[in-house]
């Protein structure tokens, strides 16, 4: 009888084992008795009946840290806001009615078009990344009050409050608790009703919904609109996007998506459509990766992991899945691998016309431990190009560019044309700072 292989990772660090299993978890660890003063010889022990066999057996010493020497694409202009981690996410909007898009990122906004003058809109704490996780695990800037001027919702750990804008006084802003239940790390800012009017999409309460501010009492608790019944709500992984070609926005879950009713259905779930997405990752990028008119799906597969995968769409609404970055061990386009894929989104970089998906790795996004995978590894941000291509399997392919080594991303990331040059720029704020990755225009095209 051919081997059933199986890949098992084991993580030995102070007096802890942590074990893996075929790139999950899952797996018992344990701890020793010896106070961490033990030091001897690695070995493997089969115990029961049975033949167990082992190969391509290697270990890695975990105590040497290598920081490599940065690195920015040559497609991008770094600009560095802060050095100092305020928070997991960014976003960007008009804050002070000058016509120039703002940064908000953290406890801040930082005024376009230089963004070296930051206001706090909330008390600001800078945090350790080795010991303290950051409140701010998403955030989105959009005028939610009608009043013409952006507001700012952020999480505070899980719920969201809304800030509003004073309207140019030099203060920080009024705060209000207006998403209390909200479960899910990863949140979007979506127009779901196609009314030009901003929804949040997430998880909570044990439901997929979206909220919407009630215009006669914006600062009240949100009108929640639940799209599914009560579900087991994985708290990573979310997207939005027009599934199924008729104009309306779907929103999609690591199990499956929830189909958008025609306008005037009376409230109620929407119709699910099981898929397996994977266990939960990032943001789910929604379009047509391979040109056949149909929506696929692109997502990190695991936010504490490994994995990304894009998802074609059959006609017979079916989904095959087309690994793109696998473990270690894994063939993986480019060659690339890391883990801890939590924070992701997708734009048209290159300017072919067709979006590419944008994804880093959140380091320490367990603190400083041994909690995830590879917890040092670079802290790399990549653009995954998508390429049509007949002859990959699918008919597409993910190429991936590094555009930075040293930043990575926390939970949200935006990528949007902030100095309407006509090329696509990236912020990312994570426990190393808050960056931007200016594009260059016609960059890609040499």
């Amino acid at each position: 009888m051919k081997p059933d292989w199986n890949t098992v990772e084991l993580r030995v660090d102070a007096n802890i084992l942590r074990a893996a299993l075929n790139g999950g978890q899952g797996l018992a660890g344990g701890d020793t008795a010896d106070n961490q003063n033990g030091y001897g010889p690695i070995a493997l022990y089969t115990g029961g009946t049975g033949e167990v066999r082992y190969k391509d057996v290697a270990y890695r010493d975990l105590n040497p840290k290598t920081e490599p020497e940065e690195q920015v694409s040559s497609h991008f202009r770094m600009q560095r806001l802060s050095d100092f981690d305020y928070g997991w996410c960014a976003a960007a909007a008009d804050i002070n009615h000058d016509g120039v898009p703002d940064i908000v990122s953290g406890p801040f906004y930082y005024l376009g078009p230089k963004y070296t003058e930051r206001h706090e809109f909330t008390s600001a704490n800078t945090y350790n990344p080795s010991s303290v996780y950051p409140q701010a695990m998403v955030i989105f800037a959009a005028d939610f009050n009608g009043d013409g001027w952006p507001d700012i919702l952020a999480a505070d750990s899980r719920p969201m409050y809304l800030y509003i804008n004073p309207k140019g006084e030099s203060r920080r802003w009024d705060r209000y608790l207006v998403m209390p239940n909200v479960t899910t790390e990863v949140v979007l800012l979506r127009d779901v009703e196609g009314d030009g009017k901003p929804a949040i999409v997430y998880g909570g309460g044990g439901v997929y919904a979206y909220a919407q501010p009630d215009p006669a009492n914006p600062t009240g608790t949100w009108k929640v609109h639940a799209v599914s019944q009560d579900v087991p709500v994985n708290i990573h992984g979310i997207g939005a996007g027009d599934m199924n070609g008729d104009g309306r926005m779907d929103i999609v879950a690591p199990a499956g998506w929830f189909e958008h009713p025609p306008k005037g259905t009376p409230e109620g779930p929407w119709k699910f459509h099981p898929v397996n997405f994977g266990p939960g990752g990032a943001e789910m990028a929604v379009y047509d990766v391979n040109g056949d008119g149909l929506s696929d799906v692109v997502t990190s597969l695991q936010a504490h992991i490994w994995g990304v995968s894009w998802f074609e769409q059959k006609k017979d609404g079916t989904f095959t899945e087309h690994p793109i970055m696998g473990d270690q061990w894994a063939k993986n386009a480019g060659g690339v691998t890391f883990s801890e894929p939590h924070g992701s989104t997708s734009a048209d970089m290159d300017g072919d016309g067709i979006p590419d998906f944008i994804v880093g790795k959140r380091h320490w996004a367990h603190l400083e431990s041994y909690t995830d995978p590879d917890p040092y590894g670079p802290a790399v941000l990549y653009v995954f190009r998508t390429v049509r291509n007949p002859k990959a399997p699918g008919g597409a392919e993910f190429v991936p560019e590094l555009i930075h080594n040293r930043s990575g991303v926390g939970s949200h990331l935006i990528a949007t044309d902030l100095n309407k040059d006509g090329a696509i720029d990236i912020v990312t704020s994570v426990n190393r700072g808050t960056f931007v990755f200016w594009g260059k225009k016609g960059a890609w095209k040499k």
